[in-house]
């Protein structure tokens, strides 16, 4: 549950790189190039993170849910990705934007599962 919890924190302060990263500029907020270095490893982290933490456990049953949130976090890393090896921004990044807050949503959904399963689980 701990690893669950780490991912968590993970993906917001992600999501709060990202948003810095794209709507910072308008406002005069430039991220450093090394904390934007942190993003890209971030990406990864967490892709791994997800995987890891969202394995198929005996006592969580394994739902659509949960095996959509362990594999989400890949789409916008290799979007991301894409994007340091040349591949054009533009409205892709909108696209990256939303594959990153729909990881956010299903890996909230999946630990809310595992957590109320495990609740369970300990009151049997």
């Amino acid at each position: 549950m701990k690893l669950l919890w780490i991912l968590r924190i993970l993906l917001y302060v992600q999501t709060l790189l990202g948003l810095v990263r794209y709507f910072g500029p308008s406002v005069g907020l430039l991220l450093p190039p090394r904390l934007w270095e942190t993003h890209i490893s971030l990406g990864v982290i967490i892709a791994l993170l997800a995987i890891y933490a969202l394995r198929p456990r005996p006592e969580v049953p394994t739902t659509p849910i949960r095996t959509v949130a362990r594999f989400l976090p890949l789409a916008p890393l290799a979007l991301g990705l894409g994007f340091l090896a040349g591949l054009p921004t533009g409205p892709l990044v909108i696209v990256h934007m939303l594959l990153g807050l729909a990881a956010v949503g299903t890996v909230e959904m999946a630990a809310a599962r595992q957590r109320r399963a495990l609740s369970t689980a300990s009151q049997k």
